[in-house]
């Protein structure tokens, strides 16, 4: 059978991280994935795919009416003969809508939906909603997904549920290498946090609950990882707050991303929606996680068990609950444990794959 990825982005976000997932680990015998993405065809997700023998092919399309993009994206899943046709975010899926309506009638692949349970305000929101609503399957991630599908008007028969996966993170990261790249004394206490660098993904939250924290020990460190817009911002708060002890650090967009949460010591998410991926990646890492109580990361994070979930916008509680982790290492060191446990008994790559072929043989 053959596929068509489109992905909105292949940064470090929870849709780019499971389509990487996903296309790397399906049975090569019996699907054919190929892959487009709207933006640039960089990133770590871009770079899974590449190294796992995929290419990826950059399907810029600016508007509903940039008709020469339209063109092209028609063409390339024209092209590869997809029988199914798998959007990823929510720009990809309105695209992806309207692409296929501009097949001659019968000759349309299936359309498979994730992560466009955001579809915005207004008339925009509207008429993405719509695209979603008309999507052949649409596959949620949590039981609070599946509800919001709901109600944005997607029909129970159309909406399928695959929790999301994780692989096991094996090889670490050289700490030599990777502390000289972003400024820290190799020595430093490693709390990881970030993902996206924007207001949804909490970073000036991690900027100023570490701001609590950085007084109890010099060594500890945060280190923002991947990139986004808020990046200057989020600098520029740290040295505001922080005058000549300033100890916020920046991985920037690394492909080594999953080998360098190794060497954290604990891992925060601080996002107000989503930042599964993050939970999942410091889980397979076997590391702590200090989150906000979100409703998609209490499906994810065991409260006291692998982790700590606090009320979202709580900094004390971010800031206390690190420090009790950061002071006693054999708590932190049991978290993980389970945390990583947890990753393999619930968020399997083999049953997120299953799952997959199911929903892609009931459409073929």
């Amino acid at each position: 059978m053959k596929l068509f990825f489109l992905a909105s982005d292949l940064g470090d976000s929870d849709t780019a991280s499971q389509l990487a997932l996903l296309a790397c680990a399906l049975p090569r015998d019996q699907f054919e994935v190929a892959v487009g993405v709207l933006g640039p065809a960089t990133g770590a997700a871009a770079d899974a795919l590449r190294d796992s023998g995929l290419s990826v092919s950059a399907l810029p399309v600016r508007a509903a009416l940039d008709l020469s993009g339209m063109r092209r994206l028609r063409r390339a899943v024209q092209g590869c003969g997809a029988t199914v046709f798998h959007a990823f975010g929510t720009n990809a899926v309105r695209i992806a809508r309207l692409c296929l309506a501009r097949f001659d009638e019968g000759t349309a692949p299936r359309l498979v939906a994730t992560g466009a349970v955001n579809p915005g305000n207004g008339v925009g929101g509207w008429l993405t909603a719509r695209q979603v609503r008309r999507a052949d399957r649409v596959i949620a991630t949590s039981w609070v997904q599946g509800e919001r599908y709901r109600q944005i008007g997607v029909t129970n028969d159309r909406l399928t549920r695959i929790a999301p996966a994780v692989a096991l993170i094996e090889k670490c990261a050289d700490r030599t290498q990777f502390c000289r790249a972003i400024g820290s004394p190799e020595d430093g206490q490693l709390i990881f946090a970030g993902g996206r660098l924007d207001a949804a993904h909490g970073v000036k939250e991690s900027v100023g609950a570490f701001d609590m924290i950085r007084y109890s020990s010099p060594a500890i460190q945060l280190v923002l990882t991947g990139d986004g817009p808020d990046r200057v911002a989020a600098e520029n708060l740290g040295r505001a707050l922080a005058f000549d002890d300033y100890r916020v650090r920046f991985s920037g967009a690394r492909s080594d991303l999953p080998a360098a949460t190794l060497l954290a010591n604990l891992v925060w998410v601080t996002c107000e929606r989503g930042g599964e991926h993050l939970a999942l990646r410091a889980m397979a890492a076997g590391k702590p996680i200090v989150a906000y109580n979100t409703p998609e990361l209490s499906e994810i994070v065991d409260d006291g068990v692998t982790g700590y979930l606090i009320p979202t916008g709580d900094r004390p509680a971010l800031a206390a609950k690190t420090q009790a982790l950061l002071a006693d290492p054999e708590t932190a060191t049991r978290m993980g444990e389970a945390a990583r446990t947890r990753a393999v008994e619930r968020f399997g790559v083999a049953r997120f794959v299953d799952q997959h072929v199911r929903v892609y043989q009931e459409l073929g």
